[in-house]
């Protein structure tokens, strides 16, 4: 009976060893000067909660985002200082939307809550109990619009929380977007599905043309994005229409970004595409990174930033040439965000870096 004790308490020690080594991630170590290139200034670095999720938004010099610890903060740009912080029932899978004075957000499991703050002081203004959220909240013809994990969609009125009709449509990741006059999209894991965005009524549906789990960008009268199935696809949103597909070497797991009416699109694989417009827009490598590329390139002052998930931050030309690179917590999963005269970085750890160009 001791022996088992004995080996009872080992497996308890060696569990409790072997998890907090999991748990211990040793703090990114800065980039040599002789790689690191013409690097941004940096003005202040902070925390802020554990992870911040997609999107995060920006007002006022205030950083609003919701955090997988459950908590909404908002964070000065100035500072770094974090102004307020706000506790959610749910992990914050769908980041948050900043409308006028008020931040919405939406909680996951284990509770299911859509709430409006005020985005002075994070006080509450109204909350729903909902079934857990498992996709970014929009706004949409005065509807704010919420996507429940097993595929319900939930139109809610931004002043009060007050549900204005429910429509079950099916597993979605991604947020829903416009789709022309009084309608609205959702994409679920195989189809597009156009909806009244009034009624909630369904008025189309349509095969997807590949799984998609990043969010549409606009382009003319355009909807893009990427799929798992390493396409990159543009859809009509009136008629749910294949306007053109293009090819690349690995799953598009992120949107891409737009420099005029030029693409940018980065694979998981690490491989940089520039797709130039046209009837029949024309695909063009322009660069090949050593590890994978896990967040959607953003661009600043005509450069492409590509978060990676080594903790590499790096900016490139349109050209493919490489200008400058830093290191944050890894893995980079969100876009940096554009300032007037510099950026801010969003590590994997809650992380904030605030650099002056």
């Amino acid at each position: 009976m001791s022996l088992r004790r004995g080996a009872f308490s080992l497996a308890l020690l060696l569990g409790s060893v072997n998890a907090a080594c999991v748990n211990l991630r040793p703090p990114p170590m800065p980039i040599a000067a002789n790689i690191a290139g013409q690097v941004p200034t940096t003005v202040w670095t902070r925390k802020a909660g554990r992870r911040f999720t997609a999107p995060v938004q920006m007002a006022d010099s205030i950083l609003y985002g919701g955090s997988i610890d459950r908590k909404v903060y908002a964070v000065s740009t100035n500072s770094g200082d974090v102004r307020w912080s706000a506790r959610m029932p749910g992990m914050i899978v769908g980041g948050v939307v900043l409308a006028g004075d008020t931040v919405f957000v939406a909680s996951a499991r284990p509770q299911g809550r859509v709430s409006a703050l005020r985005a002075k002081d994070g006080r509450q203004i109204w909350r729903v109990t909902t079934p857990p959220i498992g996709a970014p909240l929009a706004l949409i013809d005065g509807q704010l619009i919420a996507v429940s994990e097993r595929g319900e969609v939930i139109a809610l009125d931004p002043r009060n929380g007050k549900v204005h009709w429910r429509r079950g449509v099916g597993v979605t990741r991604i947020a829903a977007v416009p789709a022309g006059p009084g309608t609205l999209l959702l994409t679920t894991t195989d189809s597009l599905v156009r909806l009244n965005s009034d009624s909630g009524k369904v008025l189309q549906r349509a095969p997807s043309p590949g799984t998609i789990l990043s969010p549409w960008i606009a382009r003319d009268s355009a909807l893009i994005a990427g799929t798992a199935d390493s396409q990159v696809v543009s859809v009509d949103p009136h008629s749910l229409r294949l306007n053109w597909t293009l090819r690349v070497d690995a799953p598009v797991l992120d949107s891409p970004a737009a420099l005029a009416d030029t693409l940018f699109v980065a694979t998981r694989r690490g491989t940089l595409y520039r797709i130039d417009p046209g009837p029949g827009p024309s695909l063009k490598m322009i660069a090949s990174l050593d590890w994978p590329i896990t967040a959607p390139p953003s661009i600043v002052d005509r450069e492409v930033l590509l978060g990676g998930a080594d903790g590499v931050i790096r900016a490139v030309r349109t050209n493919g040439r490489e200008v400058w690179r830093v290191r944050v917590w890894r893995p980079v999963e969100l876009s940096p965000i554009t300032l007037e005269d510099g950026l801010i970085a969003l590590g994997g750890n809650g992380d904030l870096h605030r650099y002056r160009q």
